[in-house]
């Protein structure tokens, strides 16, 4: 039986926070002196965001930076709620989260001044190594982190770069770039049982994966082009894999997210429909926290 790990999203704190991620994207176009009628319609948000940053950088010479860390002291406003705790007390170790606040850290006991990276390459701008260890778990922000604004993810530019650092730790091999270590190709490295858990990537393909409170839409390219290459690799049999990758979603969006399961489903994801009563998140998310304590 493989190992589990889990991968969430922001919509767990949607379940208790008010301040939404339109929220967000108002208090940024304020912050930036930007027009807030700013047509935001059809706008995947890496190009809204890349459209925002250059905006006040031609008007204002605003430095990107002071866009994330404006980012990151709004994320530092969150609180956890009791659906951190349930999925800490679940005993899995590995939680990947896109998530930049420190809810899960929180929970956990450990203080905002003590979440260092603990990654084995010490990252300044990615997050394939990034991750805070609690007494019981590794937490993964693998979008970034508020501790460390300039590695939020947000822009077209971030996410490409992301996805070329991705790509050489996976399918390429990493040689010269890092001083540290260089990374044979990932399918040579599970050939040769030499996998040793430095990334949040590797676990893709060696533990079974619960991704929860996660849209998962089609802009999140670096995340896609990871399963895609996964389904890849089993259909070729490049090298073997046994884990599996569920993906919750409510029930009564099925209708609306038919294009995304299809991808999914494709892709070898199974996808697992949850009943989600009114608005109460909190209850919906109890029950898949229920379904992977018992093994769905």
């Amino acid at each position: 039986m493989n190992e589990k790990a889990l991968l969430i999203g922001n919509d767990i704190n949607n379940a208790t926070e008010s301040y939404s991620w339109s929220d967000l994207i108002n208090g940024l176009l304020e912050y930036s002196k930007i027009d807030r009628k700013l047509n935001q319609v059809n706008k995947p948000f890496p190009m809204l965001y890349e459209e925002i940053y250059l905006n006040s950088a031609r008007a204002h010479h605003t430095p990107e930076s002071r866009l994330k860390k404006y980012i990151a002291s709004q994320t530092r406003k969150m609180s956890p709620n009791k659906l951190h705790k349930a999925i800490l007390d679940l005993g899995i170790e590995n939680i990947l989260t896109t998530n930049y606040d420190l809810s899960f850290e929180k929970v956990a006991g450990l203080e905002s001044h003590n979440c260092r990276n603990k990654g084995f390459i010490k990252e300044s701008l990615y997050n394939i190594f990034r991750f805070h260890q609690t007494q019981n778990h590794k937490i993964w922000h693998i979008h970034g982190s508020q501790t460390v604004p300039k590695t939020i993810t947000l822009g077209y530019e971030h996410y490409s770069g992301f996805l070329q650092q991705m790509r050489n730790y996976v399918a390429t091999g990493t040689k010269g770039n890092y001083t540290k270590k260089d990374f044979l190709p990932l399918a040579k490295r599970i050939k040769n049982n030499d996998v040793n858990y430095e990334s949040w990537i590797d676990l893709f393909f060696t533990h079974d994966i619960y991704i929860f409170g996660l849209n998962l839409d089609f802009v999140e390219m670096h995340l896609w082009w990871l399963i895609t290459y996964r389904a890849r690799v089993m259909v070729e049999n490049r090298f073997p894999i046994s884990n599996e990758i569920f993906y919750f979603y409510p029930k009564k969006y099925e209708h609306n997210s038919r294009h995304k399961l299809e991808m999914f489903n494709i892709n070898g994801v199974s996808t697992i429909s949850e009943k989600l009563n009114g608005n109460n998140r909190i209850q919906y998310y109890e029950r898949i926290i229920k379904r992977i304590e018992n093994g769905i």
